[in-house]
């Protein structure tokens, strides 16, 4: 009677209390789901191991068919994060950029060390405006590339880096996704100051525009095109395992 009375309360308990349903990692990429090609798979590595190299930050990519028996993506990517722990032990540098097909959602979880370079709000227009739109159509290969490039141009900024010749090509932004310009392809930020101009007879123009210099965020850089960042050879070493990273749930989600 006892046997029974304590399988019966094991059932109760969560399965996402259970590790067994959590993959491990191989490298940077790690494609569950066969989301991702095999030339999208060496040049997010590159990026990835470019990174790793210049900073110790560290950003891992992960495709699933689906998150069950988690009830969301964001309890799943940071059970991932707490079993993966990309990023250094005494920084908290990793991100996760992870996709889970059934539920069709995304995901961008990021360290504690990282939360200031990369706050919820700009995890989530990385997203919207560099991912999303390549997602929704299918194209998961310039999905994550162009993700994972933002992301580690945000790294590298945090950090006051180049990343230099990565030999990649970052696709451009996607016809019609939303960026930095306004109407009619002018950019919104001129658009408010030449109301302001016209309207406030230009006393107040040159203080705002001074303003909006020091104090503007960070925005898509889509639009590379094919020529990414050109020739070159690329020099890495191989993928030495992830080192200990902290996570607390900043990010973004979205669904697709």
């Amino acid at each position: 009677m006892m046997k029974k009375y304590i399988l019966f309360l094991l059932l109760l308990i969560p399965l996402s209390l259970f590790g067994q349903s959590l993959p491990d990692y191989s490298g940077y990429v790690n494609d569950y789901a066969g989301l991702i090609d095999g030339e999208t798979e060496s040049s997010i590595e590159r990026i990835s191991n470019r990174i790793d190299r210049l900073t110790g930050a560290q950003i891992a990519v992960l495709t699933v068919d689906t998150i069950e028996p988690f009830g969301s993506i964001e309890e799943y990517s940071i059970a991932v994060a707490d079993k993966w722990k990309p990023g250094s032990k005494d920084q908290d540098n990793g991100v996760i950029l992870v996709i889970a097909m059934k539920e069709r959602s995304v995901r961008i979880e990021v360290g504690y060390g990282l939360e200031g370079a990369i706050p919820d709000g700009r995890a989530g227009e990385i997203l919207d405006t560099a991912m999303l739109p390549y997602l929704k159509a299918g194209d998961f290969n310039k999905g994550f590339l162009i993700g994972v490039y933002e992301i580690a141009n945000e790294i590298a900024e945090e950090y006051d880096v180049e990343l230099g010749d990565l030999n990649v090509a970052v696709p451009a932004a996607p016809s019609g996704s939303r960026d930095s310009r306004g109407s009619g392809g002018i950019p919104g930020g001129l658009i408010f100051f030449l109301l302001i101009f016209f309207f406030g007879g230009g006393r107040i123009f040159w203080p705002l525009l001074f303003l909006s210099g020091i104090t503007g965020g960070r925005h898509y850089r889509g639009g590379f095109g094919s020529s990414g960042f050109g020739g070159g050879s690329f020099g890495g070493g191989s993928f030495g395992g992830f080192g200990g990273g902290g996570f607390g749930g900043g990010g973004a989600s979205r669904g697709f």
